[in-house]
């Protein structure tokens, strides 16, 4: 009689909650979350990696999501952990006290340098497997985070955003990647195009994805009687990525203010036309600080971190130590602009155009006796 009770003021707590809260208007299923078993890797692992997988579900917008302290909170009037729930019936009845119409529950496990995963979700009411997903990675732990974020979406029915599938990378699986060059705002059209050259080099060296050669592009640009720098709207620029048969296009914008250098660089799908990353840099200081701003935004495009020696280089250029580039400082090695020799042309102008110094004033005359 005393679990009947229990039972029922949660039951009734859980009603007014879904009231108060306008669930009744909302027709998504109910879901929770149970943290995964883990075989191989220790509690603290499974907890986190659950947790992005908790995370990366509520991100979907696809179902409601059980909040884990509501869970935690049953469990523990059960006397359980979640650790201790394994079994279908166990989350089951805990499925049933939550009063939600699915719950997910699965395992990770490690064999040698590969890890597993298994995840599955099946009805509260019927006990049916609603939908199960797997994935195998091999590499370091971290990895499991990304691997946790798409099976977050494939779990409920959906495609995993593409970000996440670029971030996965490796082998058959990677996307492939088109850059049209960078428009040019206050720079010249052969600076513009040499800072996407160097985007594109730093891009094939994350391994991520597979680029189409500039020569490809250039071809099939010419086809329909335009260049590079004329192709910058995002509908010419999904055009051109669904005449090569690629999955994403990035173009961008390089634009000089002052002495401040802007660089604003999209990622977005050819199928869809969704943007999948938006990337923005303000910089102001030397030239060689502004290629590594380009470099670095290679990798954060494609929602990776940066290598640390690049990121060494910047703070390097942000600390303003170039007293071994032989500008020694001050306005002529700001101003030098970003390549070859229009840098020095225009360094000579600066020069140039300098006022000279003014010599020194002669000696007053002597008064007379």
């Amino acid at each position: 009689m005393e679990v009947f009770v229990k039972n029922s003021l949660i039951y009734l707590l859980l009603a007014c909650f879904t009231i108060s809260t306008g669930w009744a208007q909302d027709t998504r299923p109910t879901v929770a979350i149970l943290d995964f078993e883990g075989q191989g890797i220790s509690v603290q692992e499974v907890q986190t990696l659950t947790e992005r997988m908790r995370s990366e579900i509520g991100t979907t917008n696809a179902v409601r999501l059980i909040e884990r302290k509501a869970i935690e909170s049953i469990m523990a009037e059960q006397g359980l952990a979640q650790s201790g729930c394994v079994s279908d019936e166990c989350a089951a009845e805990v499925g049933q006290l939550l009063g939600v119409q699915f719950m997910v529950s699965g395992t990770i496990g490690k064999l040698g340098d590969s890890f597993t995963i298994d995840v599955k979700m099946f009805s509260v009411e019927t006990g049916a497997t609603e939908r199960s997903v797997n994935a195998t990675h091999e590499g370091d732990i971290a990895g499991l985070l990304t691997e946790m974020q798409i099976l977050a979406w494939e779990i409920v029915g959906l495609q995993p955003p593409g970000r996440l599938k670029l971030k996965r990378g490796g082998g058959q699986n990677k996307s492939t990647v088109a850059i049209l060059d960078f428009e040019g705002r206050g720079i010249s059209l052969m600076e513009a195009q040499t800072l996407t050259d160097r985007f594109t080099t730093a891009m094939s060296k994350t391994d991520r994805v597979q680029m189409v050669e500039r020569g490809v592009m250039s071809e099939v640009l010419e086809e329909q009687g335009m260049v590079g720098a004329e192709c910058s709207s995002q509908e010419c620029a999904a055009e051109v990525g669904a005449m090569l048969g690629v999955e994403f296009m990035v173009n961008g914008a390089i634009g000089k203010l002052g002495d401040a250098y802007t660089i604003d660089i999209k990622m977005f799908s050819v199928a869809t036309g969704a943007a999948e990353n938006m990337q923005s840099v303000t910089y102001e200081g030397k030239v060689e600080g502004m290629i590594v701003e380009i470099e670095i935004l290679a990798w954060t495009i494609l929602g990776l971190d940066a290598p640390k020696d690049l990121i060494k280089k910047r703070r390097k250029y942000a600390g303003g130590d170039m007293a071994d580039s032989g500008g020694g400082g001050g306005g002529i090695s700001i101003s030098l602009p970003l390549l070859g020799g229009l840098g020095l042309a225009a360094a000579a102008a600066f020069v140039l155009s300098q006022p000279e110094a003014a010599s020194a004033l002669p000696e007053p005359p002597s008064l007379p006796e």
